[in-house]
């Protein structure tokens, strides 16, 4: 019986925290975030073509992934999700490597992802 009652608590918790909006990001924060962005990401994921006209490795290997179907320009998209882009940059994909806190700070890696979801639909 007690189990039961954690259960539908736990539940009934989870539900209620999916409800909840999301606090938006200050002006302050995506600014920072803007920087760190160009500081940490723009060297491989910058929306303009560059290196003799073709695209930087992030956004070429983006772009040939999603064929036009989702921007390849991290900059341009409205689904990456804090939780996403903090999971992508402590722990990589693909061919992207992981950050450690001594390389991406929590407060960057926080600001970059509050940058990235300003747009977030």
């Amino acid at each position: 019986m007690m189990r039961t009652l954690v259960f539908v608590l736990s539940w009934a918790f989870a539900a209620a925290m999916i409800s909840v909006p999301l606090i938006a990001a200050s002006p302050e924060q995506v600014e920072r975030g803007q920087h760190s962005f160009q500081y940490w990401c723009a060297t491989c994921h910058a929306p303009d073509a560059r290196e003799g006209g073709r695209f930087l490795p992030g956004t070429a290997s983006l772009k040939a992934k999603y064929h036009d179907e989702k921007p390849a320009a991290l900059e341009e998209r409205t689904d990456l999700t804090p939780e996403f882009t903090k999971a992508i940059i402590r722990h990589g994909v693909a061919g992207m490597p992981f950050f450690r806190k001594t390389e991406i700070s929590d407060r960057q890696m926080e600001d970059i992802a509050a940058y990235l979801a300003r747009n977030v639909k």
